[in-house]
């Protein structure tokens, strides 16, 4: 029976192989795959934000991912590639280089081979007993609290300091100091960065979204935003650690959102609602691409292109890849929900 049984899901897989390069004599699949990578070039272009040099934030991953999920690994693969040529073409950075070609493409064969015809379960929550619930609200109370606590520390504890430039035989002069809101209200003078002053108003809009989100009990919504806050206060503060120092306010706010991500993340997992299996399918295909794709090859291709050391080029990357996971993680399973939900797959053939 086992033999059976095996011999038949390895004739399902084979089959849906089959299926997935057959996508390409589908012409209503053609042009949707069309309008997907279109659709990349224009969230590349638009929306892609370079942190530094070769680390560069974006969602347009998306778009492959909805290719993968709706047409398999070989059309996201292609798509993938073509969307990297394209948007050279179209907005020359440097000289053209395959590393990232190859990359967008191993990214999109990915998606396809994790989440083609695979969608989160839908489960009822009204069966949640009167305990769980508890724990729940508690869990609302607790983020709402965390982002009272994180307002009071952006408007009285130290942020950062400025200081001069970092140097083995000399040490540094402080420069400018403050609360983040003494750097808003221009309390600390004239500043040789904009960072402080740049990342205070960062944290205050989240602080304030992250807050309004609890009370609204919109947990996936509190994730997100803490995620946000984390790349935004943490990279830059990496590439600007020579001339500017953290103090406890600034540890304070990194700590407070990391906390409420996990806080809220933990509830969600223990919702009826959420499919942990497939939750745990995206998180792990997400590692995957960041750790391979984007931490190890991506930073050999920097070390290629422009010199340098390895880690010159990988703490930056590892930092902005592993801060972004849970935020990519939750963001592919809702749209493949959303997606599945609206019947979408079954349109698109």
């Amino acid at each position: 029976m086992q033999s059976i049984s095996g011999a038949r899901s390895a004739q399902g897989m084979e089959s849906g192989f089959k299926g997935a390069a057959s996508v390409f004599k589908n012409r209503r699949a053609v042009v949707i795959a069309g309008m997907l990578l279109a659709l990349h070039i224009i969230l590349a272009m638009v929306l892609g934000i370079y942190l530094t040099q070769s680390v560069k934030f974006s969602i347009s991953f998306i778009t492959n991912v909805v290719t993968g999920y709706l047409f398999g690994p070989w059309m996201a693969l292609v798509t993938g590639a073509l969307g990297d040529i394209l948007q050279y073409l179209l907005k020359p950075v440097g000289g053209y280089f395959f590393g990232w070609t190859f990359n967008a493409a191993l990214g999109g064969l990915m998606y396809g081979l994790a989440f083609y015809r695979r969608s989160p379960r839908e489960e009822s929550t009204k069966d949640l007993s009167g305990e769980e619930k508890i724990n729940f609200r508690v869990a609302d109370f607790l983020s709402v609290g965390i982002f009272v606590v994180l307002l009071a520390v952006w408007f009285f504890l130290p942020f950062l300091d400025v200081t001069t430039k970092a140097d083995a035989s000399a040490e540094r002069e402080i420069l400018n100091a403050g609360t983040a809101f003494d750097y808003i209200s221009g309390a600390v003078g004239e500043s040789v960065s904009t960072s402080p002053k740049t990342l205070a108003v960062a944290a205050l809009v989240l602080i304030l979204a992250g807050g309004i989100f609890a009370l609204c009990k919109k947990r996936v919504f509190v994730i997100l935003s803490g995620v946000v806050a984390c790349l935004w206060l943490l990279l830059p503060m990496y590439n600007d650690r020579k001339i500017l120092a953290a103090r406890s306010g600034f540890v304070f706010l990194c700590l407070g959102f990391a906390a409420c991500v996990l806080l809220n993340l933990f509830a969600v997992l223990h919702e009826r609602a959420v499919d942990a299996k497939f939750l745990l399918r995206c998180f792990f295909t997400m590692l995957f691409v960041a750790v391979i794709v984007q931490m190890l090859l991506g930073t050999f291709w920097c070390v290629l292109m422009y010199g340098k050391g390895f880690w010159f080029y990988f703490a930056s990357r590892s930092i902005k890849s592993m801060i972004q996971l849970p935020f990519n993680t939750v963001l592919v399973y809702y749209v493949i929900r959303a997606l599945k939900q609206m019947r979408v797959e079954e349109i698109a053939r």
